[in-house]
């Protein structure tokens, strides 16, 4: 697992009439893709493997499905602060899963990524991390042969984070139910030691400090 990365990259601040909100954009303090579906009965550790490298895969190949999990750390948001809006942006550069995770052109297609709360501490505890079934967060890749950014509405899932209410143990990336299968391709995205760093995620999050 790579070590922590920056948690804030930048902190912007403006005031309006009678209020005052903040703005801090956060990096992954980790990220990984990990193999789902995947058949443990012979070589698992050779196929079923996580991708700790410069990409986060969302697609299926012959033997497995990827899907990618995401973990922020909030302490730079202060704990009495109230959190208006929250987006996960990630930077699809036309690049798409393939076996062996190579890096293969993505033909014109279109493709919905969800985004699941990770109910589990240690994603690597069991085969398969414990995910909450319901859809945190959806975003469409109208044209995978395009770049795109990626946003995700996490505005509800980092309050509770941020509240307490739920443990955050991270967001999970997949391909949508109804598309998700062995074979179906998807976007290979740029991960938090992507070499170009405006192409890594990012989590941008707004909030109003007590007393605003």
């Amino acid at each position: 697992m790579r070590s922590l990365a920056v948690l804030v990259a930048t902190v912007a601040l403006w005031l309006a009439p009678g209020a005052s909100a903040a703005s801090i954009t956060i990096q992954p303090s980790v990220d990984t893709g990990l193999p789902f579906w995947c058949d443990w009965s012979y070589d698992w550790e050779e196929r079923c493997y996580a991708d700790r490298g410069r990409r986060l895969p969302v697609g299926g190949v012959n033997d497995k499905v990827w899907r990618s999990a995401l973990r922020f750390s909030l302490d730079g948001i202060p704990a009495t602060a109230t959190v208006t809006s929250a987006e996960l942006r990630l930077r699809h550069d036309g690049i798409c899963v393939a076996p062996l995770l190579r890096s293969v052109a993505c033909e014109a297609g279109t493709y919905w990524l969800d985004a699941h709360r990770i109910r589990t501490a240690d994603w690597f505890d069991e085969r398969e991390p414990e995910l909450d079934d319901r859809v945190a967060a959806r975003a469409i890749l109208w044209d995978a042969s395009a770049h795109q950014t990626l946003g995700f509405d996490l505005t509800e899932l980092v309050r509770d984070w941020h509240r307490r209410f739920v443990p955050y143990d991270g967001v999970l990336l997949q391909l949508t139910d109804w598309q998700e299968g062995y074979g179906v391709s998807g976007p290979y995205l740029a991960s938090s030691s992507f070499p170009d760093v405006a192409l890594r995620p990012q989590l941008v999050v707004v909030y109003t400090p007590a007393g605003s």
